[in-house]
């Protein structure tokens, strides 16, 4: 085994100078070797020692004709010494790219052409190097150039058909062969052993020629800082730039084999897509054509393959998005990244090494390594192709403001750091940006008309975001609420239909929309009073015709599908740091309150955990006051209804929590219940809270009503209140509230 420590997977220059080791051993010395990648450096297996391959390469290769009469530099229009030096050579390494160069000459002449072509003359001239070149210059051709119906297209390795802005490839290529290699012998030059042991094992050295090595190279570009002192010259190695190039051909198969649906300059070359600026701050803003012109995701591999298995990667080289509604190859760098979490690349890959070309100046473009990226199924990452369609209209909404390609960018990027990573929390941050898309959306009239609200359907969405965290089962128990009357959670939210939260509203900003840019508290609290005055106008809808509607009839639209802990609503009384987190959550989920969900209504598998709050008495009882009829005849069977009394949650919103308090202390004993804390007046924490603290306690705990709780949390809440339908109370109170050392009150 060989390890050339002169190679690794970046800069690409010496990536690309490890494939064309491999290709040129293979083809022209050692046809059984076979390499890898290996501590980040590239290893052939082979029968020849070091010293073998220094004297083959030194003495025996065969440059492949690398030609392009096509571009203005390429060395045929006007007397190039590289070009005339290699086209009357007499070594017979140099053979091929004689035969080459005669018969481009004799194209040219047929076309009648001394000069630069024009563009509209470039296609057929290609197509006839293309039928015409010996079979040694085709890689090269179409490595360089894609031939579509009716133009020419570019695959970014090799520039726009071999140049990278004046940097003319073929040319260089050339002068570099005259540079290791005597055009009449074929002896190496007396620096070219100095040059290439550079080059495969990476030692120092000097002397190197002064050229530029184009965009495969950024750190040997020349220009400010790239030497000592204020600027530098572009210095290279010339065997880095042949083996360089040399290595480029592997990616030439793919060129004629498949357009797909997208431009031919980035569908044709393996691993190559459309520019997404995600997953690197560097190209934080190159998400478009004007600055990035493509991504290139080069495989990495830890076992040897031979260089037939290697082209076969690279010639099929390509990754499908796998998951519930589509089956399509990736077109940018966020879908690359999903085919790697679903392995729905070639098998045998360990991890892709990233690379954007970055426009430089001019037309000069830089091949900047990004980050590297390891081919790992992510569990439910096919879930993610259930919102392509949405996040693609979403894409196409034309507003002046950035506010959409923010939003549009952030989606691109949580689905790219969860193929990535993985993990619930990574699969909440994109529903996170989800839902931030459509809270936009929401506010733009225009908008809505080209793009639905988001609908998730599969119930899987739920498990892969469960992290177990309080403002995760808080959002999720917000968002389970069931419509009842009042009609679906969403539309208090969103202006969607409240029997179709699937459609928008035929109005423009429906009245049931309450949910403003402010506090979590403020907005839940705002939600729930309007739940309840539409339940109460629902009532009034259907009941008697004089418009008299009787509270004990009016639907409480309180209850949920998956209720949350009644610790954790406690916490969230007193502590505020979740509330950002709740809050966005909310939106993130609510495109999935109307799928399927494990569990039963009223889930009772309730985690316990100890509070260090106690529970204040005022809750306590508002939540017996608010609970649905349902769940009380569930407890207390038999009991009369419970009605909210009038300006009950409008007492409690103004933090008059006293008066509250005695409403519905009132409220319960003539449903029948009795309770020996009734009557003993103002809690002592009440007597001593300013205005301030009343209102925002008096908020929070509506707020926390809107929260759906279990059976047996309201039933250890009864309990806690020593709440009961007969004298038997105080067995209660004795048994003391589970979630403080001190009375409640």
């Amino acid at each position: 085994m060989i390890q050339f420590t002169g190679t690794a997977p970046r800069p690409l220059s010496h990536y690309l100078k490890a494939m064309g080791v491999l290709r040129l051993l293979v083809e022209q010395a050692d046809p059984h070797a076979r390499g890898w990648w290996e501590d980040e450096t590239f290893c052939v297996e082979t029968s020849l020692s070091s010293s073998d391959v220094e004297m083959f390469l030194l003495t025996q290769y065969r440059p492949t004709p690398l030609v392009t009469p096509w571009n203005g530099g390429s060395g045929f229009f006007g007397r190039d010494e590289a070009l005339h030096a290699i086209e009357t050579s007499e070594t017979d390494r140099l053979s091929a790219y004689r035969t080459t160069i005669e018969e481009a000459r004799r194209i040219l002449q047929a076309f009648g052409l001394e000069k630069k072509p024009d563009n509209k003359d470039k296609r057929p001239l290609v197509q006839a190097c293309r039928n015409r070149f010996p079979d040694e210059a085709i890689a090269w051709l179409d490595a360089s150039v894609v031939l579509t119906t009716g133009d020419l297209g570019f695959p970014p390795l090799a520039g726009t058909g071999g140049n990278d802005g004046n940097l003319e490839f073929s040319n260089n290529f050339m002068q570099r062969i005259l540079n290791v290699m005597s055009p009449v012998s074929g002896d190496p030059t007396p620096m070219a052993a100095t040059w290439l042991r550079a080059a495969l094992w990476g030692e120092p050295t000097s002397g190197l020629m002064k050229g530029a090595i184009g965009q495969f190279s950024p750190g040997e570009a020349g220009g400010p800082n790239a030497r000592s002192g204020f600027s530098g010259n572009s210095l290279v190695n010339p065997w880095d730039f042949i083996l360089m190039l040399e290595g480029a051909l592997l990616f030439a198969s793919a060129a004629t084999k498949r357009l797909e649906r997208q431009s031919a300059s980035v569908v044709a070359a393996p691993f190559t897509v459309y520019p997404t600026a995600v997953g690197h701050g560097s190209t934080a803003d190159s998400d478009n054509s004007r600055v990035a012109r493509a991504e290139m995701w080069l495989p990495m591999w830890s076992q040897p393959v031979s260089l037939r298995e290697l082209q076969y990667v690279f010639r099929e080289g390509r990754a499908q998005l796998a998951g519930n509604r589509s089956r399509r190859v990736a077109k940018n760098g966020v879908d690359f990244a999903r085919a790697c979490a679903t392995l729905a690349v070639d098998r045998g890959i360990d991890s892709f090494q990233r690379y954007s070309f970055l426009k430089r100046y001019g037309k000069a473009y830089l091949a900047v390594p990004l980050n590297r990226f390891v081919v790992q199924r992510r569990p439910y990452a096919e879930l993610l192709s259930e919102a392509d369609n949405w996040i693609e209209l979403f894409s196409r909404v034309e507003n002046t403001s950035h506010a959409f390609q923010s939003a549009l960018r952030k989606i691109r990027e949580a689905e790219f750091l969860y193929c990535q990573y993985g993990g619930s929390r990574r699969m909440q941050e994109l529903l996170i940006a989800l839902g931030r898309a459509e809270k936009l959306l929401s506010q733009v009239t225009s908008a809505r008309e080209k793009v639905p609200p988001l609908t998730l359907r599969n119930p899987a969405w739920w498990e892969a975001a469960d992290d177990g965290s309080w403002a995760f089962q808080a959002a999720r128990g917000f968002v389970s609420t069931l419509p009842g009357t009042a009609g679906s959670i969403r539309s208090f939210l969103s202006p969607v239909e409240p029997d179709q939260p699937g459609r928008w509203s035929v109005e423009s900003s429906p009245p049931r929309v309450v949910w403003k840019s402010t506090d979590l508290a403020t907005n839940l609290a705002a939600v729930l009073r309007r739940r309840f005055l539409e339940a109460e106008r629902a009532e009034v809808d259907r009941g008697d015709r004089r418009g008299i509607v009787r509270p004990e009839s009016v639907d409480k639209p309180t209850a949920g599908l998956r209720p949350v802990p009644v610790w954790i609503v406690v916490r969230l009384l007193h502590e505020t740091n979740s509330d950002r987190r709740i809050a966005d959550l909310i939106w993130g989920l609510l495109p999935l309150s109307q799928s399927a969900r494990p569990g039963g209504v009223f889930d009772r598998s309730v985690r316990r955990e100890e509070s260090k709050y106690a529970v204040p008495w005022v809750y306590i009882l508002a939540r017996l006051i608010t609970a649905p009829e349902a769940q009380i005849q569930r407890i207390f069977p038999g009991v009369a209804p419970v009605p909210v009394p009038n300006q009950f949650l409008a007492s409690l919103a103004a933090g008059d929590l006293d008066r509250a308090e005695r409403m519905a202390e009132h409220r319960l004993r003539g449903s029948g219940f009795a309770s020996p804390f009734f009557q003993k007046g103002v809690s002592p924490w009440l007597s001593r809270s300013s205005v301030a603290d009343r209102r925002r306690m008096g908020t929070r705990i509506v707020a926390m009503l809107a929260l759906p709780v279990a059976d047996r949390d309201l039933r250890t809440l009864a309990h806690m209140a020593a709440l009961a339908t007969d004298v038997g109370a105080q067995e209660a109170v004795e048994h003391g509230p589970p979630f403080a050392d001190e009375p409640t009150r």
